[in-house]
């Protein structure tokens, strides 16, 4: 077993997990955000495909398919990690082994009881937890209670919402298990540019609809500057993250034996966690390390079986 596969692995899983960091610093709209992805990994992954493959198999039903599963993965994964903690939205995306052994009617493993227990300790720290928490400030701010508006954020900015999101996400990541499979082809920058190609051909024809021939003042003139800017950045960011990261996990995934290769994949959330410490200021709690453990456990319960 070569030690630069197991490398390159980590590395790749370390890249790759400063996505829920990128989505909540880089202060775009979520569409531009997945227009610059979409669009800088077809661009990194044209070089390394086989054209004759992609001409024979971009329209068919199956590549399709494929292609608007990732593009609402990628929307509710982005979601998702807006408005969850960094470390709590990688654990919870991976729970989508126990979706793929769902949608494949695999008999019932005690893994699963493993699985709904750590998410449970997610649940109840930002739900019962946090409702105390809430009520011990509300007592702290009461005699302000007039003074201050009321700051209660709807559905779509809470961490329900997130929940729902990064299930969501880890659902589809689970059909894509599946359809990756219905195309056949063992290169795989085939996958991700089909995967991602009619997904930037959508999103460019949204970004030119938003944004082409807008009339502007001075004040609107001067963030659109701003806004080129980050975009320039974004798409930056993606090159590096989708060239480097899936070069390196596409290295690894031919070097290294099936389960190594899983595991190392948990070197992921283990990174979203000292990400969002670092980058975010977001708290780690002992709930949190529960809850994360559970998955982890409950995914080498599946690895072994």
């Amino acid at each position: 077993m070569s030690s630069f596969a197991i490398f390159s692995k980590v590395v790749a899983e370390s890249l790759l997990s400063l996505y829920p960091i990128f989505v909540k610093k880089i202060g775009l709209e979520i569409p531009i955000q997945l227009w610059t992805r979409l669009f800088a990994y077809v661009l990194i992954s044209a070089f390394f495909i086989n054209k004759t493959f992609i001409y024979q198999s971009i329209t068919s039903y199956n590549a399709i398919l494929l292609a608007l599963i990732n593009l609402s993965h990628i929307y509710f994964s982005y979601m998702g990690f807006r408005y969850l903690d960094s470390g709590v939205s990688f654990a919870l995306f991976n729970l989508y082994p126990f979706m793929i052994l769902l949608l494949s009617r695999a008999p019932w493993n005690n893994a699963y009881l493993l699985a709904i227990l750590g998410f449970g300790a997610f649940i109840y720290e930002n739900v019962i937890h946090g409702d105390m928490k809430k009520k011990e400030e509300e007592k702290e701010k009461e005699e302000y209670k007039n003074e201050e508006e009321d700051k209660t954020l709807p559905f779509h900015q809470t961490f329900g919402f997130g929940i729902i999101m990064i299930l969501l996400a880890a659902f589809t990541e689970a059909l894509i298990y599946f359809l990756v499979k219905r195309v056949k082809t063992e290169n795989h920058w085939n996958h991700l540019f089909i995967s991602y190609f009619l997904g930037a051909l959508i999103m460019t024809l949204y970004m030119v609809y938003r944004y082409y021939g807008k009339k502007e003042e001075e004040e609107e003139k001067k963030e659109e500057t701003t806004m080129n800017q980050r975009i320039w950045i974004a798409l930056a960011l993606n090159g590096i993250l989708g060239a480097v990261g899936y070069y390196l996990r596409f290295y690894a995934n031919y070097r290294l034996d099936s389960q190594v290769y899983a595991i190392l994949s948990y070197v992921g959330i283990i990174m979203a966690y000292v990400y969002g410490i670092a980058f975010n200021q977001e708290v780690l709690t002992h709930y949190k390390v529960f809850g994360t453990v559970c998955i982890i456990l409950a995914n080498v319960m599946i690895l072994r079986k």
